[in-house]
Protein backbone atom coordinates (compact mmCIF):
# COMPACT_ATOMS: atom_id res chain seq x y z
CA UNK A 1 0.00 0.00 0.00
CA UNK A 2 1.05 3.42 -0.86
CA UNK A 3 2.10 5.39 2.86
CA UNK A 4 1.17 8.49 3.32
CA UNK A 5 3.85 11.48 3.78
CA UNK A 6 2.97 12.84 7.19
CA UNK A 7 2.56 16.47 7.06
CA UNK A 8 4.97 18.61 9.16
CA UNK A 9 3.52 20.47 12.31
CA UNK A 10 2.04 23.99 11.18
CA UNK A 11 3.62 25.30 14.14
CA UNK A 12 7.18 24.27 12.51
CA UNK A 13 7.13 26.17 9.10
CA UNK A 14 7.03 29.77 10.54
CA UNK A 15 10.42 29.32 11.49
CA UNK A 16 11.90 27.84 8.11
CA UNK A 17 10.09 30.74 6.35
CA UNK A 18 11.86 32.91 8.37
CA UNK A 19 15.12 31.83 7.59
CA UNK A 20 15.07 30.97 4.25
CA UNK A 21 13.25 34.55 3.82
CA UNK A 22 16.41 36.21 5.84
CA UNK A 23 19.04 34.22 4.07
CA UNK A 24 17.22 36.34 0.64
CA UNK A 25 17.30 39.22 2.28
CA UNK A 26 20.89 39.09 3.23
CA UNK A 27 21.78 38.43 -0.36
CA UNK A 28 20.03 40.94 -1.94
CA UNK A 29 21.51 43.78 0.87
CA UNK A 30 24.94 42.05 -0.37
CA UNK A 31 24.24 42.11 -4.05
CA UNK A 32 23.39 45.97 -3.80
CA UNK A 33 26.22 46.53 -1.94
CA UNK A 34 28.66 45.02 -3.76
CA UNK A 35 27.16 47.08 -6.62
CA UNK A 36 27.06 50.07 -5.21
CA UNK A 37 31.23 49.81 -3.76
CA UNK A 38 32.21 49.16 -7.67
CA UNK A 39 29.54 51.87 -8.89
CA UNK A 40 31.28 54.40 -6.08
CA UNK A 41 34.97 52.74 -6.87
CA UNK A 42 34.23 53.73 -10.25
CA UNK A 43 33.04 56.58 -9.89
CA UNK A 44 36.07 58.04 -8.04
CA UNK A 45 38.58 56.12 -10.01
CA UNK A 46 37.09 56.54 -13.99
CA UNK A 47 39.00 55.90 -16.93
CA UNK A 48 39.99 59.01 -18.87
CA UNK A 49 40.60 60.12 -22.42
CA UNK A 50 42.37 63.13 -24.11
CA UNK A 51 40.50 65.16 -26.75
CA UNK A 52 42.86 64.87 -29.73
CA UNK A 53 42.92 67.51 -32.94
CA UNK A 54 40.84 66.46 -35.81
CA UNK A 55 39.95 67.69 -39.55
CA UNK A 56 36.85 66.33 -40.67
CA UNK A 57 36.23 66.99 -44.35
CA UNK A 58 32.84 66.62 -45.66
CA UNK A 59 32.42 65.12 -49.45
CA UNK A 60 28.89 64.57 -50.78
CA UNK A 61 28.15 62.30 -53.81
CA UNK A 62 26.01 64.53 -56.16
CA UNK A 63 24.18 61.93 -58.82
CA UNK A 64 23.18 63.78 -62.02
CA UNK A 65 23.81 64.02 -65.69
CA UNK A 66 26.09 65.77 -68.09
CA UNK A 67 24.75 67.91 -71.16
CA UNK A 68 26.93 69.12 -73.93
CA UNK A 69 26.35 70.32 -77.81
CA UNK A 70 27.11 67.36 -79.94
CA UNK A 71 26.13 66.41 -84.01
CA UNK A 72 24.89 63.11 -84.95
CA UNK A 73 27.79 61.37 -88.08
CA UNK A 74 25.42 59.71 -90.69
CA UNK A 75 26.34 57.44 -93.42
CA UNK A 76 26.57 58.71 -96.64
CA UNK A 77 25.70 55.94 -98.24
CA UNK A 78 24.73 52.19 -97.67
CA UNK A 79 27.30 49.66 -97.38
CA UNK A 80 29.78 47.96 -94.75
CA UNK A 81 31.35 50.77 -92.47
CA UNK A 82 34.78 51.08 -91.60
CA UNK A 83 36.28 53.77 -89.19
CA UNK A 84 40.49 54.12 -89.95
CA UNK A 85 41.01 55.99 -87.02
CA UNK A 86 39.26 53.70 -84.40
CA UNK A 87 35.72 54.26 -82.83
CA UNK A 88 36.75 56.53 -80.18
CA UNK A 89 35.86 57.92 -78.12
CA UNK A 90 39.06 59.99 -79.45
CA UNK A 91 39.58 63.93 -80.51
CA UNK A 92 39.51 64.94 -84.17
CA UNK A 93 40.56 67.86 -86.04
CA UNK A 94 38.28 69.62 -88.27
CA UNK A 95 38.08 68.08 -91.69
CA UNK A 96 39.57 64.22 -90.30
CA UNK A 97 38.25 61.55 -91.86
CA UNK A 98 35.94 59.53 -89.28
CA UNK A 99 34.31 56.83 -91.16
CA UNK A 100 34.48 55.44 -94.79
CA UNK A 101 30.86 54.26 -96.12
CA UNK A 102 30.93 51.86 -99.35
CA UNK A 103 34.29 54.40 -100.95
CA UNK A 104 32.56 57.15 -99.25
CA UNK A 105 34.17 59.17 -96.74
CA UNK A 106 32.72 61.50 -93.25
CA UNK A 107 34.94 64.20 -92.54
CA UNK A 108 34.44 66.08 -89.22
CA UNK A 109 32.89 69.17 -89.73
CA UNK A 110 34.77 71.10 -86.96
CA UNK A 111 37.03 69.87 -84.05
CA UNK A 112 35.74 68.14 -81.23
CA UNK A 113 35.07 64.16 -79.67
CA UNK A 114 34.27 61.49 -82.44
CA UNK A 115 32.47 58.14 -81.18
CA UNK A 116 31.34 55.96 -83.28
CA UNK A 117 27.62 55.12 -81.11
CA UNK A 118 24.53 56.62 -80.23
CA UNK A 119 22.00 56.63 -77.31
CA UNK A 120 19.19 57.98 -79.39
CA UNK A 121 19.11 61.13 -77.33
CA UNK A 122 20.72 62.79 -79.60
CA UNK A 123 19.34 66.57 -80.21
CA UNK A 124 16.86 65.46 -77.63
CA UNK A 125 19.12 65.54 -74.27
CA UNK A 126 18.57 69.08 -73.55
CA UNK A 127 18.88 72.02 -70.72
CA UNK A 128 14.94 73.15 -71.31
CA UNK A 129 13.84 69.83 -70.94
CA UNK A 130 15.84 68.55 -67.71
CA UNK A 131 15.27 71.58 -65.74
CA UNK A 132 12.53 72.41 -64.91
CA UNK A 133 10.45 69.97 -61.92
CA UNK A 134 12.06 68.55 -58.90
CA UNK A 135 11.78 64.82 -60.08
CA UNK A 136 14.53 62.91 -60.30
CA UNK A 137 16.49 62.59 -63.39
CA UNK A 138 16.04 60.57 -65.89
CA UNK A 139 19.08 58.18 -67.11
CA UNK A 140 20.17 57.90 -70.44
CA UNK A 141 20.43 54.93 -72.64
CA UNK A 142 23.71 52.87 -72.73
CA UNK A 143 25.49 53.53 -76.49
CA UNK A 144 25.33 50.97 -78.64
CA UNK A 145 28.34 51.27 -81.00
CA UNK A 146 28.71 50.86 -84.32
CA UNK A 147 30.99 47.99 -85.06
CA UNK A 148 33.46 47.99 -87.91
CA UNK A 149 32.18 46.07 -91.07
CA UNK A 150 28.70 46.53 -90.17
CA UNK A 151 26.45 47.50 -92.87
CA UNK A 152 24.43 50.38 -92.78
CA UNK A 153 21.98 52.34 -94.66
CA UNK A 154 22.72 55.49 -96.22
CA UNK A 155 21.34 57.99 -93.55
CA UNK A 156 21.58 55.86 -90.58
CA UNK A 157 23.10 57.43 -87.77
CA UNK A 158 26.91 55.67 -86.77
CA UNK A 159 28.13 58.11 -84.21
CA UNK A 160 28.35 61.59 -83.31
CA UNK A 161 30.78 64.18 -82.56
CA UNK A 162 30.78 65.97 -79.39
CA UNK A 163 32.08 69.48 -80.53
CA UNK A 164 34.95 71.11 -79.21
CA UNK A 165 35.63 73.10 -77.65
CA UNK A 166 32.92 73.69 -75.10
CA UNK A 167 31.89 73.47 -71.33
CA UNK A 168 30.47 70.22 -70.15
CA UNK A 169 27.84 70.82 -68.09
CA UNK A 170 26.23 68.76 -65.03
CA UNK A 171 22.40 69.00 -63.46
CA UNK A 172 22.06 66.86 -60.37
CA UNK A 173 20.65 66.52 -57.06
CA UNK A 174 23.15 67.00 -53.61
CA UNK A 175 22.02 66.66 -49.53
CA UNK A 176 22.48 69.83 -48.38
CA UNK A 177 25.22 69.03 -45.82
CA UNK A 178 28.06 70.89 -44.25
CA UNK A 179 28.64 74.18 -45.80
CA UNK A 180 27.23 72.87 -49.36
CA UNK A 181 24.15 75.85 -49.48
CA UNK A 182 26.34 78.45 -48.91
CA UNK A 183 29.25 77.26 -51.47
CA UNK A 184 26.30 77.55 -54.06
CA UNK A 185 25.06 80.95 -53.20
CA UNK A 186 28.55 82.58 -52.97
CA UNK A 187 29.54 80.42 -56.34
CA UNK A 188 32.49 78.44 -54.58
CA UNK A 189 31.56 74.50 -54.96
CA UNK A 190 35.09 72.39 -55.39
CA UNK A 191 34.51 69.11 -57.13
CA UNK A 192 36.34 65.76 -57.88
CA UNK A 193 35.82 63.37 -60.65
CA UNK A 194 36.71 60.70 -57.70
CA UNK A 195 38.38 60.08 -54.33
CA UNK A 196 42.05 60.62 -56.09
CA UNK A 197 41.03 63.81 -58.06
CA UNK A 198 42.11 66.80 -56.78
CA UNK A 199 39.72 69.64 -55.95
CA UNK A 200 38.55 71.91 -58.53
CA UNK A 201 35.99 74.32 -58.81
CA UNK A 202 32.84 74.45 -60.70
CA UNK A 203 31.33 77.53 -61.56
CA UNK A 204 27.49 77.39 -60.32
CA UNK A 205 25.35 78.77 -63.32
CA UNK A 206 22.02 77.82 -61.14
CA UNK A 207 20.73 76.14 -58.37
CA UNK A 208 17.55 75.67 -56.21
CA UNK A 209 16.76 73.74 -53.05
CA UNK A 210 14.51 70.97 -52.70
CA UNK A 211 13.50 70.62 -49.44
CA UNK A 212 16.97 69.08 -47.90
CA UNK A 213 18.64 68.46 -51.18
CA UNK A 214 19.65 70.93 -53.91
CA UNK A 215 18.99 70.86 -57.70
CA UNK A 216 22.25 72.26 -59.16
CA UNK A 217 23.77 73.12 -62.35
CA UNK A 218 27.29 73.67 -62.69
CA UNK A 219 30.05 73.60 -65.30
CA UNK A 220 32.40 70.73 -64.71
CA UNK A 221 35.96 71.39 -64.48
CA UNK A 222 36.78 68.64 -67.00
CA UNK A 223 35.71 67.09 -70.24
CA UNK A 224 38.15 64.52 -71.36
CA UNK A 225 37.23 62.22 -74.45
CA UNK A 226 35.09 58.91 -72.31
CA UNK A 227 32.64 61.05 -70.81
CA UNK A 228 30.89 60.94 -73.85
CA UNK A 229 30.00 57.35 -73.60
CA UNK A 230 27.80 57.82 -70.60
CA UNK A 231 25.52 61.46 -69.86
CA UNK A 232 24.56 59.50 -66.90
CA UNK A 233 27.37 60.50 -63.92
CA UNK A 234 28.29 61.21 -60.38
CA UNK A 235 30.57 63.73 -58.87
CA UNK A 236 32.32 64.37 -55.49
CA UNK A 237 31.64 67.87 -53.96
CA UNK A 238 33.88 69.37 -51.07
CA UNK A 239 31.19 70.22 -48.89
CA UNK A 240 33.58 72.48 -46.23
CA UNK A 241 36.46 71.33 -43.59
CA UNK A 242 35.11 71.32 -39.33
CA UNK A 243 38.21 71.62 -37.42
CA UNK A 244 37.85 70.36 -33.85
CA UNK A 245 39.32 67.55 -31.40
CA UNK A 246 37.78 63.85 -30.73
CA UNK A 247 36.55 62.10 -27.40
CA UNK A 248 35.05 59.06 -27.05
CA UNK A 249 31.59 59.04 -28.24
CA UNK A 250 30.62 57.44 -24.67
CA UNK A 251 32.03 60.68 -22.98
CA UNK A 252 29.13 62.42 -24.44
CA UNK A 253 25.96 62.67 -22.51
CA UNK A 254 22.42 64.29 -22.70
CA UNK A 255 21.82 66.51 -19.12
CA UNK A 256 19.27 68.90 -18.64
CA UNK A 257 18.08 68.69 -22.89
CA UNK A 258 21.85 69.68 -23.09
CA UNK A 259 25.09 67.66 -24.83
CA UNK A 260 27.96 67.64 -22.34
CA UNK A 261 31.11 65.60 -21.24
CA UNK A 262 32.85 65.46 -18.10
CA UNK A 263 36.16 67.46 -18.16
CA UNK A 264 38.70 67.13 -15.70
CA UNK A 265 40.47 69.66 -14.38
CA UNK A 266 43.04 68.53 -11.68
CA UNK A 267 41.26 66.14 -9.71
CA UNK A 268 38.19 67.69 -10.26
CA UNK A 269 35.66 66.77 -13.01
CA UNK A 270 33.07 69.29 -14.31
CA UNK A 271 30.19 69.22 -16.37
CA UNK A 272 30.67 71.12 -19.70
CA UNK A 273 28.38 71.83 -22.92
CA UNK A 274 29.56 70.18 -25.79
CA UNK A 275 28.97 71.45 -29.77
CA UNK A 276 29.65 68.82 -32.79
CA UNK A 277 28.67 65.47 -33.99
CA UNK A 278 29.19 61.93 -33.67
CA UNK A 279 31.73 60.48 -36.40
CA UNK A 280 33.19 56.99 -37.59
CA UNK A 281 34.88 54.71 -34.84
CA UNK A 282 32.45 55.30 -32.23
CA UNK A 283 34.38 58.72 -31.96
CA UNK A 284 32.51 62.23 -31.18
CA UNK A 285 33.95 65.52 -33.27
CA UNK A 286 33.63 68.33 -30.68
CA UNK A 287 33.82 71.75 -31.95
CA UNK A 288 33.14 73.56 -29.05
CA UNK A 289 33.03 72.81 -25.08
CA UNK A 290 36.29 71.15 -24.87
CA UNK A 291 39.62 72.04 -26.00
CA UNK A 292 42.94 70.14 -27.40
CA UNK A 293 44.60 68.29 -24.50
CA UNK A 294 41.54 68.41 -21.85
CA UNK A 295 40.81 65.04 -20.17
CA UNK A 296 37.76 63.36 -20.05
CA UNK A 297 35.73 60.87 -18.65
CA UNK A 298 35.25 58.22 -20.62
CA UNK A 299 32.03 56.57 -19.44
CA UNK A 300 30.13 59.90 -18.79
CA UNK A 301 26.88 58.10 -18.12
CA UNK A 302 28.53 56.94 -14.62
CA UNK A 303 30.36 59.66 -13.93
CA UNK A 304 29.82 62.66 -11.46
CA UNK A 305 30.70 66.24 -10.60
CA UNK A 306 33.47 66.20 -7.86
CA UNK A 307 36.86 65.31 -6.39
CA UNK A 308 37.98 61.86 -8.68
CA UNK A 309 41.09 59.69 -8.32
CA UNK A 310 42.95 59.45 -11.24
CA UNK A 311 46.02 56.40 -9.73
Amino acid sequence: MREKKEREPEGKLGPKIIYWASVVAIAVIWVVAFRSYFEQYDSAHPEIAWALPWVQSDTITASGVYLWNEAEVRAPASGAVSFPSGAGPLRVAKGAILAKVDGSYVRAAQEGYFLAGSDGMEGKWRYAALWPGYDELPSAPPVTMTKAGQRVKSGAVIGKLVLQPQDLRFIGYADLTGNLEEDLASNRVMVKMDALDTPSHAPVRVYERVGHRAKMYLTAPWFPPDVTLSRNCEMLIEAGTVTGVTVPESSVIRRDGVWGAFVLKGSEASFAAVEGRSISGNRFLVTSGVKLGDAVIVNGGSAREGRVRLW
